[in-house]
């Protein structure tokens, strides 16, 4: 990736330049969705400082033949210490800092020993007194500020549990800790800098945030033509990357893939998704679908008005990841005819005619919730507009607000509506959320509402809103301006 790939990632570099640049050792913990750009983000970083570094990425292999790639990968890293054999033991290996830190203290060396160990389960898995020992080697090296640890790692309930967890080694021992979420729609947007708003939003609805799958477009083609060269076409990456991430996370048990394509095919409730799978109840598919709420690939989603009430029956099932919602939407059913080179009969079949629908629900709507966050940050919002909770809202029937966010004593102080229609937004939109509000008993005095349109407001509702301070029109443009 190159480095103009990253000024989206600002707040998260700035993060890991404070740690390379502080006085004291540093033991960080980034972990994130294989693909999410952790490998590229940290070597940017480290490059950027010009001081070498120690980059090991765990494979799945045997201890010896880790140790084996370890021993080479510090040899790389510290032509300076003279290593006789391989690295007997990940313990020998730690110490091996330790003596590289000495080094260059008794040298008079101000470069800090930087070491990044990445994709940390798969050596762990291997060596199980790895964190122990990791453990009791920081507590006695955490003084030496010229000790610049990072672990990293893709399978995120073995980071969450085994690392960061009150019962882990490392608890307590992390001086930071970040988790590597997926772009949001204005940073992928970036990636097609040609693209006219309504087309960046979306390949956002089609790819989601992962970097790993932004790349694979060309920003130069259109949406079509990339889909054909890449999702619709066999043997690509994008092709491909849904089984093998089942492989590689859940040794392609069947029952996970299922559960994805029924949720991606519009199945929300946990027993309509087991009987469109052919199981008899909501509880066949329980370890499925937390396992797959582990790994970030599903997400489940309540009215923001009960959030914290974890045994809610009121809950939704989404595919996190707008690419493999797309992939198991449009691309898993059509898989023979991908595999007979005929991917134009699929978008044109399948794709085309149905575009417009799969991106209103959810991907415009998570987008003009992202949109609250980022005007936040810029400071675009009224004064006197102030949440800590953004999410949607559903019940009483058939009432749904796309947008709904409370302030810290859990008032909802602003509500919107999103259409992705190719009808201007008029005052009946208006009307409508206000009518729902007030059906759901969530209307306020002072609130403010929003309305997000794919093809901009009709002239009474843009008159309406110049004499109305709580009503915001937000068109696409506006979205990718913050």
């Amino acid at each position: 990736m190159t480095s103009s790939t990253f000024y989206n990632r600002t707040r998260e570099r700035h993060s890991l330049e404070q740690a390379l640049q502080s006085r004291r050792a540093e033991l960080l913990i980034l972990y994130g969705r294989r693909g999410v750009g952790k490998s590229a983000l940290l070597r940017q970083v480290l490059d950027d400082t010009k001081n070498g570094y120690l980059f090991y990425r765990a494979v799945r292999r045997t201890l010896p033949l880790q140790l084996e790639a370890l021993t080479e990968a510090f040899r790389a890293a510290f032509p300076g210490v003279f290593l006789p054999q391989t690295f007997s033991s990940t313990s020998v290996f730690l110490d091996s800092l330790t003596y590289e830190a000495d080094r260059r203290e008794n040298a008079g060396d101000p470069a800090p020993v930087c070491v990044v160990i990445d994709e940390l389960p798969y050596l762990a898995d291997v060596d199980p007194g790895f964190l122990t020992a990791l453990q009791h080697w920081w507590d006695d090296n955490k003084r030496r500020p010229n000790l610049k640890l990072f672990l990293a790692g893709s399978w995120l309930s073995f980071m969450e549990r085994q690392v960061l967890d009150e019962r882990a080694p490392l608890y307590n021992r992390r001086t930071g800790a970040m988790k590597l979420e997926p772009l949001d729609y204005a940073e992928a947007g970036l990636f097609f800098p040609s693209y006219t708003d309504e087309q960046k939003l979306v390949a956002y609805a089609v790819l989601g945030g992962m970097p790993s799958y932004l790349e694979q477009f060309q920003p130069q083609l259109s949406i079509k033509e990339n889909l054909l060269a890449t999702a619709l076409r066999a043997n690509t990456y994008l092709a491909q990357e849904p089984d093998w991430l089942l492989l590689e996370d859940l040794r392609r048990d069947v029952l996970h893939g299922s559960v994805l394509r029924a949720i991606a095919h519009g199945e929300r409730k946990p027993s309509d998704i087991a009987r469109a799978i052919g199981k008899d109840s909501a509880q066949d598919i329980s370890p499925q679908l937390s396992t797959l709420q582990e790994l970030g690939l599903i997400v489940r989603e309540v009215p923001i008005t009960e959030k914290g009430q974890p045994r809610s029956r009121n809950s939704l099932y989404f595919v996190a990841d707008h690419y493999l919602n797309f992939w198991y939407r449009f691309v898993d059913p059509a898989r023979s005819l991908v595999t007979q080179g005929l991917g134009e009969q699929v978008w044109e079949r399948s794709i085309a005619p149905n575009l417009s629908q799969f991106v209103s629900k959810p991907a415009f709507e998570w987008a003009s919730r992202d949109y609250l966050w980022r005007a936040a940050r810029v400071n675009t919002l009224p004064s006197g507009l102030h949440f800590t909770e953004v999410g949607t809202w559903w019940g009483g029937g058939d009432i749904e607000i796309d947008v709904l966010a409370l302030d810290e004593k859990r008032e909802p102080v602003t509500a919107g509506s999103c259409k992705w229609t190719n009808e201007p937004m008029g005052l009946s939109e208006l009307d409508a959320l206000r009518r729902d509000l007030a059906r759901a008993g969530l209307e306020r005095e002072g609130q403010y509402y929003f309305l997000f349109s794919r093809s901009g407001f009709n002239a009474p509702l843009v008159e309406y809103a110049k004499s109305q301070p709580a009503v915001i029109l937000v068109d696409l443009g506006v979205m990718f301006s913050v």
